[in-house]
């Protein structure tokens, strides 16, 4: 699982550099986005840069690695999947000016992908749900396959919320997300088949 501890000098860094690049966004496009503006309007060495990113393009995910790091870190001790869904959408509403911002010079395809590098974590809070009737009820593979079902319409329900402007509350999106996942809308029980 993802860590929740961060060198707060290197957290500032992650911080500083990703406010710089939205400012220097708001002039032009990505592309023309030299490093050396990028750490002028952070005010960080070209050093520091390189030691902390791999290119201008791993700011945005670096970022995004705090606020899964913030939400770790709310989820310390929670064992009830509303209180899980909670902590997801208070951890993101806590970062809302800077998620708008991001979809708006992008798109909502940035969440989708920068989200994704999360599925662990996702996997990791949905597998401690599990009783163990169930988890021996189906095999391997559906259960991963399920998992996977559920991260991704997590992720897909993150971004549009975020493409909202986050104006459902954090206590709707949360019973939502919880009631989404525990139910299956393509179950039909009368038609149930049994997987091999």
């Amino acid at each position: 699982m993802l860590s929740d501890k961060l060198n707060p000098q290197v957290r500032r860094t992650h911080e500083w550099t990703f406010e710089a690049l939205m400012l220097l966004l708001q002039e032009k496009e990505f592309d023309k986005i030299t490093i050396k503006e990028i750490t002028n309007k952070a005010g960080i060495a070209r050093q520091t840069f390189y030691r902390n990113y791999s290119d201008k393009n791993d700011i945005v995910q670096k970022y995004i690695d705090i606020i899964f790091m913030d939400f770790v870190k709310q989820l310390d001790g929670k064992t009830k999947s509303l209180d899980m869904c909670l902590c997801y959408f208070k951890t993101l509403k806590n970062y809302q000016h800077s998620l708008i911002e991001l979809t708006q010079f992008y798109d909502s395809e940035v969440i989708y992908k920068t989200f994704s590098k999360y599925l662990d974590v996702f996997i990791g809070f949905l597998k401690q749900k599990e009783c163990a009737a169930k988890e021996q009820q189906q095999p391997d593979y559906l259960k991963r396959y399920q998992i996977m079902y559920q991260v991704g319409g997590a992720i897909f329900i993150t971004a549009e919320w975020v493409k909202e402007k986050m104006e459902v509350s954090v206590d709707k999106m949360a019973s939502t997300l919880e009631v989404i996942s525990s139910s299956n809308y393509f179950y039909d029980a009368e038609n149930n088949f049994n997987l091999p």
